[in-house]
């Protein structure tokens, strides 16, 4: 296991606004383990591969490869995971627990921009139920602006499943 202090946490922001993820993860220290690790200062580039497991806080990710791009400041640039499949898991300040998996995740930290891609699957839990799914070739979500986009690719066939599940109101007395 080798831990690289970096400034941001690669996943940290992934998938959370700052409205949502749970308060304390970004301030939690960042855990990467792997089978293998190769780190070029030179390149800017850190991969890890092999059976990888990155926890910050809440926040849980597996993973076969996780490659980080960062800069001279050691500010993590772009982030690429691939697995069969990626898998993230966080749980936010409300409670409820965000899940993604795909073949493919690309979290790309100057634009705040995560890429599910291959398979994806975005989805929100509340006491252990579903409350929204969203399953297509690729998911697009845009961390600062909470806004999520599905789409084929470059797939001719599949199409965009989105289910909502409405919430169960509490009864009162009148």
């Amino acid at each position: 296991m080798y831990c690289i202090n970096l400034s941001l946490l690669m996943w940290g922001i992934l998938l959370s606004t700052s409205v949502f993820a749970l308060a304390g993860d970004r301030e939690q220290p960042i855990q990467i383990e792997a089978n293998q690790a190769i780190i070029n200062n030179v390149e800017g580039t850190a991969t890890y591969q092999g059976n990888v497991i990155v926890t910050q806080g809440s926040i849980h990710i597996t993973a076969e490869t996780v490659i980080i791009n960062y800069s001279q400041e050691q500010n993590i640039t772009n982030v690429i995971a691939r697995g069969d499949p990626v898998n993230f898991q966080q749980r936010l300040d409300q409670g409820d627990h965000i899940k993604a998996k795909a073949k493919e995740m690309e979290y790309n930290a100057t634009k705040d921009m995560l890429h599910l891609r291959q398979e994806a699957e975005l989805r929100k839990e509340r006491n252990g139920e579903d409350t929204y799914i969203s399953q297509a070739p690729n998911i697009t979500y845009n961390t600062q602006q909470g806004i999520i986009s599905a789409d084929k690719g470059d797939s001719k066939e599949g199409r965009i499943i989105m289910t909502l599940k409405p919430q169960v109101k509490s009864s009162s007395a009148p």
